[in-house]
This record gives structure tokens, sequence and C-alpha cells, in this order.
């Protein structure tokens, strides 16, 4: 990796680097676990880590609610599962204790 190569990166428009990442195209030189954080802060995405402290939910219930459809809804992107923090927002209004989910 050039210095170069980085530069180039860097000056892609957020958009264009986004569309790569989904490829499955990482920045140059970064790590997986670097590649995992920048995706979640560029594109304002939630892990499972994530959902399990904000939902008071165990992992092995979002992943119930994963395989049935009636929890958030996934998004995999190079191999990992991510959550829109918009349809997250969603989610949670829809399913608050005592309010009726509306569709």
């Amino acid at each position: 990796m050039t210095d170069q190569t980085v530069e180039n990166w860097q000056t892609l428009s957020a958009e264009t680097r986004a569309q790569l990442l989904l490829r499955g195209i990482p920045f140059p030189g970064e790590t997986p676990h670097e590649t995992r954080c920048r995706l979640k802060n560029d594109l304002q995405l939630y892990d499972d880590t994530d959902l399990t402290a904000l939902l008071d939910k165990s992992a092995d219930t979002l992943a119930r609610l994963r395989v049935k459809g009636t929890g958030p809804v996934p998004i995999r992107i190079a191999r990992e599962i991510f959550y829109d923090r918009t349809d997250v927002a969603r989610w949670i209004k829809q399913h608050r204790d005592g309010a009726e989910a509306t569709a």
C-alpha cells in the first residue's frame, strides 16, 4: 500500500466509498475490525452489540427476532449484520410496551 493509494481513496466521495465497501472492497491497509467500525460510523448503522444494549435483549433473542422476521430489518455487509438506525427507531416505536403495532 502506498501513500498515493490512501490519498486516492480519501479523495473519493462518501457515496463512492460506501458503494465500494458494500461490494466488499475495504479501505487500503485497514484491519477487518477497523473496516467494521468505519462502516458502522459512516453508514449510521448499529450492530448486534449495540442492539443488545439499546433494547436490553440477549444476542439469542435478537437472532430469533431476525430469523422470524419480527425484529428490525437486518442489513448484511461484508459478511456482517448491521441495522439501519432509522429502521431500529421505527421498530422500537412500533413495539413499545402497551402500544399497538402499526403496519
